[in-house]
């Protein structure tokens, strides 16, 4: 069976597999060379064979040594597929021409039919190259004498080897099909880390515009609502300009603070000096301040620190309501409530504006915010009406 290297170079993502023949190169070439120095040795001290047949075996074993290292050596090293069959054309002619100079050099055999079966692809073609080389040697015994009962032997031995064969060669096969399977999973696993990575980046790039939506532009809008105020009463009314430019100045402050906590990837600013509580109160304190409205923040249920992705849902879900009230509502009125239940937290913005007509009316900062509550197994809902007012509920696990 031809031995190949199966997986790809751990510079290519994934660690090299060889194949378990690849991996015992060296004790093969250890098993051959010693077995040709032992036949070697037989050789020289068989005293039944003639000067002339030991002289010629030894050099026909010296041969099969020189024709092993160019040809099979670097087949096993993975160096040419191509020197596999040239190694077994030119090594079976030298095992015959050794054993029939002298049959104790048989010993050979046994790492003849090894690389044989190790060479040759298909079984039924390294089979038939085995019982060539054994009915060669017959023949080579016949000539030298022996009976024809030779042949029961040398045919029990070639039908052991073909079926030994046969198992080595399933086993091989076996072993190369795992390591393919082993490469698949390996490939659909870098695939699927690649997948995951994608959608992780595409997930934070979601969650940062959405940030940078509910503070930044959210706050920038209401830096210009301010100045634009301040502008417009500068002369006439100095005190209410100066308000103005003081809530500008605290609203571009919170900006900064967000925009360094969005850098740094920690929690909201809003978050960070405080609990989600004294954050709302800040929020709706603001808004009252900005719009000259009455905004008032209740808390019912057992209120308790909530787990950090939570939060984050709850405030940002009051930032955007906030700003919706502020950019369109023209409302008086603005009740923000958060309730603490058992298995859900619950927030509320309500106000007595313009109202809208939900349907189709959907724009970024709603679905951010249903988007934001699907993330952490909530739902969002809104209900407005035209001249109604409108309610915004969000509801999440605690």
């Amino acid at each position: 069976m031809t031995v190949d290297a199966v997986g790809r170079s751990e510079a290519g993502g994934v660690e090299t597999e060889t194949h378990f023949w690849e991996r015992t190169a060296r004790g093969w070439h250890v098993v051959f060379v010693a077995l040709l120095l032992i036949s070697i040795g037989v050789a020289l001290n068989d005293n039944d064979a003639s000067s002339r047949a030991k002289t010629g075996a030894v050099l026909v074993l010296v041969g099969w040594g020189a024709w092993y290292l160019p040809t099979w050596a670097r087949f096993w090293a993975g160096r040419g597929r191509w020197l596999g069959p040239i190694y077994v054309a030119g090594m079976v002619p030298l095992c015959l021409a050794a054993l029939s100079l002298l049959p104790s050099t048989s010993i050979m055999l046994f790492v003849a039919i090894a690389q044989i079966y190790a060479t040759i692809d298909r079984l039924r073609y390294a089979t038939a190259v085995v019982v060539l080389l054994f009915t060669g040697f017959g023949l080579a015994l016949l000539v030298r004498g022996a009976g024809a009962e030779v042949f029961v032997g040398l045919g029990f031995s070639a039908l052991f080897s073909a079926v030994l064969g046969a198992w080595i060669g399933g086993i091989i096969s076996q072993s190369q099909q795992r390591a393919e399977w082993i490469m698949q999973l390996r490939d659909t696993r870098e695939q699927l880390a690649e997948v995951s990575h994608e959608r992780g980046m595409l997930a934070e790039r979601e969650r940062l515009s959405g940030d940078i939506h509910d503070t930044l532009a959210q706050g920038f809008t209401s830096i210009v609502m301010l100045l634009e105020a301040a502008d417009a009463e500068i002369g006439a009314d100095d005190v209410a300009a100066r308000r103005h430019l003081t809530l500008a100045r605290s609203t571009a402050r919170e900006n900064l603070a967000e925009a360094r906590t969005l850098v740094a990837a920690l929690s909201p600013a809003g978050l960070a000096d405080g609990s989600l509580i004294d954050a709302l109160h800040r929020l709706a304190g603001r808004c009252a301040d900005e719009l000259q409205l009455h905004a008032a923040m209740s808390v019912t249920g057992d209120p308790r620190r909530l787990p950090s992705a939570t939060e984050v849902v709850l405030l940002r879900a009051a930032q955007e309501s906030l700003a919706n009230v502020r950019k369109h509502a023209g409302a008086a009125h603005v009740d923000v409530h958060l309730d603490y239940g058992a298995e859900t937290a619950r927030l509320s913005v309500r106000d007595d504006g313009c109202g809208f007509a939900p349907a189709g009316a959907e724009g970024f900062g709603l679905a951010g915010m249903r988007a934001r509550a699907e993330q952490v197994g909530g739902c969002l809902r809104v209900d407005s009406a035209v001249g109604g007012g409108t309610t915004i509920e969000l509801r999440v696990p605690v």
